[in-house]
């Protein structure tokens, strides 16, 4: 599904110039809300609503009478018509309404909030409006992190707080200055995107009403006969590789919503597997009670996921509505994403799924001695060491993940550069891991009630062991958790903030050990039954049998 504003960039870049007409402010009841737009071409409306009836017959008339002139309308619609009228709306309310026929004097503006789209970036279209009637438009596009340009607004001294109002509720805002100048705030989201692992009739099915429902649709599967444009045309995007390493390779945001209906057991296992720690607000799979039943267990006994996170996953997919046939199970599919695309924006307005109030803090910065060569970069499954650790870190249930880098950093930080991880250099690394820990801790910003420390050469520890961690600590009402396996303790540490100035404060060569030498009646221990929590990997002895475990479970 092609965003809106794609649609118009399009269409002006392709020589076309059609009539864009916005609701930029309503009082009572009407049938849309501000911010609800359409395109009007020569033949009619091209795309959008402005609720339909008759506000949208007469906008699709005017737009009609001053498609071509350059020039905008400002004016009210009346939708109070009593029951006697023919015609008229009886809605009970009245709507302001923004022709533009137009736009493509502020394609730049456009083009910029296309790019950020791409990019999944929101931000507020600021259209600047004077007089009445006919009027004179002026439009920018304030994207994270830009400035508002002064000479744009005048003497407007409140707009730029009203932007950042706007962009923080998600609203839109319909502004008049006393000099008769007024401005229509409009925040633009990327489409929500709906992952769909598996190419056959449902997921097919399902494409189609997603494209319908305004998401963004990519469909996975390993078959080309059906992961094709002809099969599916509704699909923004198709990939054709096995649905657990395409699934692996998506970079999730916080609107996307994962939907599992491939063909086969193996195929639902590895998709579930590689999405099931993400931070998303929907993940669904299909499946027998009976099936879901049993994948549970296998998941929990391989500490793939923890109780709570494959709980969340909605199995069988699909609301209970008595569904028997492919369009019927599709059905039932997608009004359970309406259900959990409503819950959200009602929950949190436009902020993210869960703001996880832990961090993640990975040591990166050894010169790796021992090995002989820098380790971080070896080759461990399909992907580096410290890719496979971050990626680990990344599915888990922990917020902002930290890598503390040092030498030969510019190559690692080169590998990480596209994972969702800020980076720091310690530039003395050389005196020990200890200071590669407080160079992390010094670069968290923010409240967090934790920290988790992850060594960058044990990626053997999986999402199961890391959520796993999160859930104990918050449970134990302990400052200090520690993996163990058997009675000995291992990593990773999760260290509460009460301890955090104590940290700083220690002087050079101190180490985590003396912390928990120091607060042993304020030590809860996590027994993972797994003893790769007590290994890393320094030698190249060490990395040849780490690598021959992992090929051997995967």
């Amino acid at each position: 599904m092609r965003h809106f504003y794609h649609t118009l960039i399009g269409a002006l870049e392709n020589g076309r110039n059609p009539v864009l007409a916005t609701v930029v402010a309503t009082r009572g009841s009407a049938p849309q809300v501000p911010g609800a737009s359409a395109l009007f071409s020569g033949k009619g409306l091209l795309t959008g609503t402005l609720g339909g009836g008759i506000m949208e017959g007469d906008a699709t008339r005017r737009a009609s009478e001053i498609r071509g002139t350059k020039t905008a309308l400002l004016y009210g619609f009346d939708l109070d018509a009593d029951f006697s009228s023919a015609e008229g709306a009886i809605c009970g309310g009245s709507a302001s309404l923004l022709l533009d026929a137009d736009p493509g004097k502020c394609l730049q503006a456009f083009r910029e909030l296309g790019n950020d789209l791409a990019k999944g970036t929101p931000g507020v279209l600021v259209t600047l409006i004077r007089g009445t009637d006919r009027v004179e438009l002026l439009r920018f596009w304030a994207g994270k992190g830009k400035t508002l340009d002064p000479g744009l607004a005048g003497d407007w001294e409140a707009l730029e707080a009203e932007i950042a109002g706007c962009a923080e509720s998600g609203t839109c805002r319909y502004l008049l200055h006393p000099d008769g100048r007024s401005a229509f705030l409009e925040p633009v989201e990327p489409l929500p995107r709906l992952i769909i692992a598996g190419a056959g009739h449902i997921g097919r099915a399902l494409a189609h009403l997603g494209n319908l429902l305004d998401f963004e649709v990519s469909v996975l599967d390993d078959r080309k006969e059906y992961a094709n444009a002809v099969n599916i045309p509704e699909a923004d995007r198709l990939v054709v590789k096995p649905v657990g390493k395409a699934m692996g390779e998506l970079m999730p945001s916080p609107d996307t919503y994962i939907v599992i209906v491939t063909r086969g057991h193996r195929d639902d296992t590895e998709a579930l597997r590689a999405c099931i720690g993400w931070e998303v607000p929907y993940i669904g799979m299909i499946g027998s009670r009976n099936k879901v039943r049993t994948m549970r267990e296998n998941f929990l006994s391989r500490n793939w996921a923890t109780p709570a996170l494959f709980d969340r996953v909605n199995a069988p997919v699909g609301l209970e509505i008595g569904s028997k046939t492919v369009q019927e199970i599709a059905v039932s599919i997608a009004a359970q994403l309406i259900q959990a695309r409503s819950k959200i924006e009602k929950s949190r307005g436009r902020s993210p799924v869960r703001a996880s109030h832990l961090a993640t803090l990975v040591l990166a910065a050894g010169e790796s001695t021992r090995m002989g060569k820098p380790k971080m970069l070896l080759p461990f499954g399909e992907l580096s060491i410290i890719e496979t650790v971050v990626t680990n870190a990344s599915r888990s249930t922990a917020g902002k993940i930290i890598v503390v880098l040092g030498a030969g950093h510019q190559a690692i930080g080169k590998k990480l550069r596209n994972y969702p991880v800020e980076t720091v250099l310690n530039e003395r690394y050389k005196e020990g891991m200890f200071s590669s820990f407080q160079c992390g801790l010094r670069a968290l910003q923010g409240s967090t009630e934790g920290i988790l420390v992850l060594l960058g050469d044990q990626p053997m520890i999986g999402t199961g062991i890391i959520d796993s961690m999160i859930d104990r600590f918050r449970q134990s009402g302990k400052g200090i958790l520690v993996a163990a396996c058997e009675g000995r303790r291992g990593h990773p540490i999760l260290i509460g903030s009460g301890y955090f100035r104590e940290l700083l404060d220690a002087p050079a060569g101190s180490s985590l050990r003396e912390l928990l030498d120091r607060h042993p009646e304020d030590i809860g221990e996590l027994e993972t039954g797994k003893p790769e929590i007590l290994r890393d990997i320094d030698t190249e002895k060490d990395y040849r049998k780490e690598l021959k475990q992992y090929q051997r479970h995967n």
